[in-house]
């Protein structure tokens, strides 16, 4: 147990001392959910259309779902090359 409590702590090779490391997702989500405009509209769309409706029933889980399939799609091409 003593050996963990003397062990330095990890600093990435690529940072300066004190600067942390930034997550790439937080540029890069952004950026995709502009290329997948289109099923967002589609989505915003639904919203608004079962927000108006007075029965309860519907909801937008397809239209969701398009959307981050869009977006993680969008990512898996972008991602590796943050790293």
């Amino acid at each position: 147990p003593s050996f963990f409590q003397h062990f330095p702590k990890y600093h990435a090779p690529h940072l300066k001392p004190g600067q942390e490391h930034k997550d790439p997702l937080d540029t890069l989500k952004p950026q995709c959910l502009v290329h997948c405009s289109s099923w967002l509209n589609e989505y915003n769309e639904c919203v608004t259309r079962i927000s108006c409706r007075t029965d309860g029933k519907g909801d937008c889980k397809g239209q969701f779902e398009e959307l981050t399939m869009c977006q993680d799609h969008c990512i898996a091409h972008e991602i590796f090359g943050h790293m």
